[in-house]
């Protein structure tokens, strides 16, 4: 209500207890008395957003919304400043950090017409304050939208070589396990296939001509697997590879493969072994044990 009306009459019971100002019955009879025989006015309509959040953490007497009439503010600009005023004194509020309740505001006007009445002024401003409230929800989605594609960013690999991924232990691991939860569902193939380097007797190659063997072993996987495999250095003369879509015997003409780069041009008599399996589904493992 606009500040220059007659207080007399009015009753303790009049006002709401919590807040101190009208309650709805004796605001509508105030305002109509107050538009009684005038022909300008402006209706406010003040609202907390996301209430029902606060409503439940902190109890439905948190919050409402505000009806405000001033019958000599009659021009736009004039009710555009008190908006501006009262969303400004609403989030410049001072108070304790650690008790406050995080709030925003939302506030609409109505200007009246002639013979416009309240109820109409206030289902006009309801129109108002929900065209806003959806303005505001298209700007948070907007929001969401920016960080979408921000994380997407973040997450998507800049590929310098096409070739496997060589990743550490630990992360070769969990592909492993986040690929076998998958296969119940997707029915996926998938196989591990082991890699030793031995020598010529079938032992473990002497420790300094071992470092150059596996470097080269491991240039080789890179660039035979394809582009969605995984691959890890599992011992000092042993690689773990991980193909995807791929069977036993699919997996014997990949090492095939891997075999002939690394003994291409070479003199030595080091060889590769293999041994190899496909996944199997947690769920599938578990029902044979």
């Amino acid at each position: 209500m606009d500040g220059r009306w007659d207080e007399r009459g009015l009753k303790e019971e009049d006002r709401d207890q919590l807040t101190g100002i009208l309650k709805k019955s004796r605001l509508e009879a105030q305002i109509a008395s107050q538009m009684r025989g005038k022909r300008g006015g402006t209706l406010f309509l003040c609202d907390v957003d996301h209430m029902n959040g606060i409503n439940e953490q902190y109890g439905h007497q948190a919050g409402d919304e505000f009806v405000i009439f001033m019958p000599e503010c009659r021009e736009e600009e004039q009710a555009q400043e008190i908006c501006r005023r009262i969303e400004e004194r609403f989030h410049g509020g001072k108070g304790n950090e650690k008790g406050r309740i995080p709030l925003s505001l939302t506030v609409v006007w109505v200007m009246r017409e002639m013979g416009c009445t309240y109820e109409r002024m206030l289902a006009c401003a309801w129109e108002k304050m929900k065209q806003q409230k959806q303005i505001g929800r298209l700007d948070t989605a907007d929001h969401y939208i920016t960080d979408v594609r921000r994380v997407r960013k973040e997450l998507t690999e800049q590929i310098v070589k096409e070739e496997a991924y060589c990743q550490d232990y630990d992360t070769f691991k969990s592909i492993y396990r986040f690929l076998e939860r998958g296969i119940a569902r997707s029915g996926q193939k998938a196989c591990v296939i082991l890699l030793t380097v031995v020598d010529g007797q079938g032992k473990s190659p002497l420790p300094y001509e071992k470092d150059v063997l596996m470097e080269q072993l491991g240039e080789d996987i890179g660039m035979t697997l394809r582009l969605g495999d995984v691959y890890t250095r599992y011992s000092s003369s042993q690689y773990l590879l991980l193909v995807i879509d791929t069977t036993e015997g699919q997996a014997d003409r990949i090492v095939e493969r891997i075999r002939e780069r690394f003994i291409h041009g070479r003199q030595g008599e080091d060889v590769l072994i293999h041994h190899c399996f496909e996944l199997q589904s947690v769920r599938s493992e578990k029902g044979t044990e």
